[in-house]
């Protein structure tokens, strides 16, 4: 038979009193920061403590137990697979959010509908305007200048739509590219940010003492080792936000510091690229933008993204085997998702105006339409609008020259009309400088400057009326055919207008040509087809309805990632957050288990007052 141990039974007494209130302390830290963000629910690590060898008295009828309780450390609530699901639905989240806020400012711009009058939109209007005044010239009017005016101030109204629209577009692209580069600082200094934190962490597990491989594979912690939870919830705090921006995979490792030892290091990842090292225990790497290599200095339209060589705080480098050296240069589509692809994507891509080179990076490019492609689509409309109207008023019904496009001098066709090829009536050699037009009132309706008379390049931020048009010099002349010149009855080309502005247009990639917002001339996508054939108006509506159906997918598709994160977050949240009721039930237990273990230590105290005065005693 046996009896309570003198020493370990006061021992197992007192180590279940200092489990309770260290239990106790963490229960109270929880309560404690229950409202602070980014806060994980702690706990105490304990285990049975037991002691080897036997006592030399001990029968061998004796039954052994342990030895009480031993806390070894406090430790965090955390499911990494949680953790892993949640950044990567966050960095989808941060993809069709940043596209969405774009897509958003720029449909406030071309919302043809919610700004115009019953079912018309504002430009629209104005086409079926200059459509109204033009029938009304070739009514009843033609030749008469006051309705040649009223067309020209029609037009001009037009101009003003085209310009109102285009700076708009210039605006949110301007916005957009600030917008940009403020992520990447954003994401750089997150990146310092997480160096810093690991630099912290680390030193806090070395002061504490780190652990053994063989400690650390047994999950010891206690004293030494300590893993500096809080620092480890503001690390946690900044991977998510860093998540949003660029998807990321997060990895822990052990790293030696000599003599067996090892601490915890962080290491992220580009997703799915172990190459693209952003963070590497106490080095970071940061973003920049690297140079069109066509022309330096030239962000636009590349901005493609590189990450710098890894670095610490001291401005000591580290050497990593990267392809092309120092520099990771990140592809076109290697990002997926994430906030800062999304505005990328927005600032390049160009749907149907898509390069070979570009549809070479991204297969997709053709259908991905970004700001650049609004801006196409718009100088596009102009350009066709400004090109027939200029045409009809340039040139005569055979397709002869009446007005040299450079430079606006009048001309006459000097050989046999009756003889002349296509590339004889496009040769400038063929006619003669002449003082008065062979027309009336030939010459360019529409420049690219007010103050000239140049047709050539015209987009949506530079349409003009030519200064001819605009100081009366040229008119909206009535007939395209000489022989008809003086006659007040002739009205064939006010009719041709007034047909073209019925008529469908095909609009292809290369009609565009070499603009400020089309800068790769000749490149456009595989042969050239028009993506679109209708109406001025109808095109305008094709905008429209593009911008309106991306919108609409967009929108979709983010609230499904956005129901998608919340649900994953809260999921992390019912594991990591802190829970009032589940602590109240905890304080409950302690405060009985702490009672339990005063009072057997109070027990054990009168078991041996009984065996050491109450027994052996002669007489009693």
């Amino acid at each position: 038979m046996s009896t309570v141990s003198t020493f370990s039974g006061f021992t197992m007494a007192r180590l279940g009193i200092m489990a309770s209130s260290k239990a106790m302390e963490v229960t109270g830290n929880n309560i404690s920061n229950i409202n602070t963000p980014g806060y994980t629910r702690q706990s105490l690590d304990q285990r049975a403590l037991f002691v080897g060898g036997a006592d030399v008295y001990s029968s061998q009828f004796d039954v052994r137990v342990g030895a009480g309780a031993l806390t070894t450390g406090v430790s965090q609530l955390r499911d990494p697979y949680l953790d892993i699901r949640f950044r990567n639905e966050n960095a989808k989240v941060g993809f069709y959010e940043g596209k969405y806020d774009i897509l958003q400012s720029l449909s406030l711009i071309m919302n043809e509908v919610a700004k115009g009058e019953e079912d018309g939109g504002v430009m629209e209007k104005q086409f079926n305007d200059i459509l109204e005044q033009l029938q009304v010239m070739n009514t009843e009017h033609a030749g008469d200048k006051s309705y040649d005016s009223a067309v020209r101030k029609s037009a001009e109204a037009l101009v003003q739509l085209f310009h109102t629209y285009s700076e708009s577009i210039d605006k949110v692209l301007t916005n957009t590219q600030a917008e940009f580069k403020e992520n990447i600082g954003e994401v750089n200094r997150l990146l310092t940010k997480l160096r810093e934190l690991n630099e912290s962490i680390k030193k806090a597990e070395i002061s504490s003492g780190a652990l053994s491989d063989a400690e650390r594979k047994e999950g010891m912690i206690g004293e030494r080792g300590q893993q500096a939870l809080e620092l480890r919830d503001e690390r946690n705090t900044i991977i998510d936000e860093l998540s949003k921006l660029i998807p990321i995979d997060v990895k822990y490792s052990d790293e030696s510091i000599g003599a067996g030892m090892t601490v915890e290091k962080l290491t992220i990842t580009l997703k799915g690229n172990s190459d693209a090292v952003l963070v590497d225990g106490v080095y970071r790497g940061q973003l920049s933008v690297q140079d069109d290599p066509d022309n330096p200095g030239n962000e636009d339209p590349y901005l493609r993204l590189q990450i710098s060589v890894l670095e610490n705080g001291l401005g000591q480098k580290m050497a990593v085997n990267k392809p092309g050296g120092e520099v990771y240069k990140i592809k076109d589509q290697e990002l997926k998702s994430g906030t800062l692809q999304a505005q990328r994507e927005m600032l390049t891509k160009v749907g149907e105006y898509s390069s070979t080179d570009e549809i070479a990076m991204d297969p997709n490019a053709s259908t991905k339409r970004g700001i650049r492609y609004y801006q196409n689509a718009l100088d596009a409309l102009a350009q066709k609008f400004a090109s027939i109207f200029n045409e009809a008023n340039m040139k005569d019904k055979d397709g002869f020259m009446l007005v040299n496009p450079a430079n606006g001098d009048y001309l006459k066709y000097k050989g046999d009309p009756a003889t002349a090829t296509d590339a004889d009536k496009a040769n400038l050699n063929n006619y003669d400088v002449v003082t008065e037009p062979v027309i009336d009132g030939a010459g360019a309706l529409f420049s690219n400057n007010g103050d000239d008379n140049d047709p050539s390049g015209i987009t949506a931020g530079n349409i003009s009326i030519s200064y001819n048009w605009s100081h009366e010099t040229t008119h909206v002349i009535q007939t395209r055919d000489p022989a008809k010149n003086h006659l007040s009855t002739a009205n064939d080309n006010i009719a041709h207008l007034i047909a073209q502005m019925q008529a469908d247009h095909a609009y292809a990639p290369g009609d565009l040509g070499n603009t400020n917002h089309n800068p790769v001339p000749g490149n456009a996508a595989a042969n050239g087809d028009a993506f679109y054939t209708g109406s001025f108006q109808g095109m305008l509506t094709y905008i429209n309805n593009m911008l309106g159906n991306d919108q609409k997918a967009t929108g979709d598709i983010l609230d499904n990632f956005y129901a998608s994160s919340q649900e994953l977050d809260l999921g992390r949240e019912s594991v990591s957050g802190v829970d009032l009721n589940d602590e109240a039930v905890n304080m409950m237990q302690l405060q009985k288990s702490y009672s339990a273990s005063c009072r057997l230590l109070t027990t054990i105290d009168e078991l041996l007052d009984k065996l050491i005065n109450g027994t052996g005693v002669a007489g009693r």
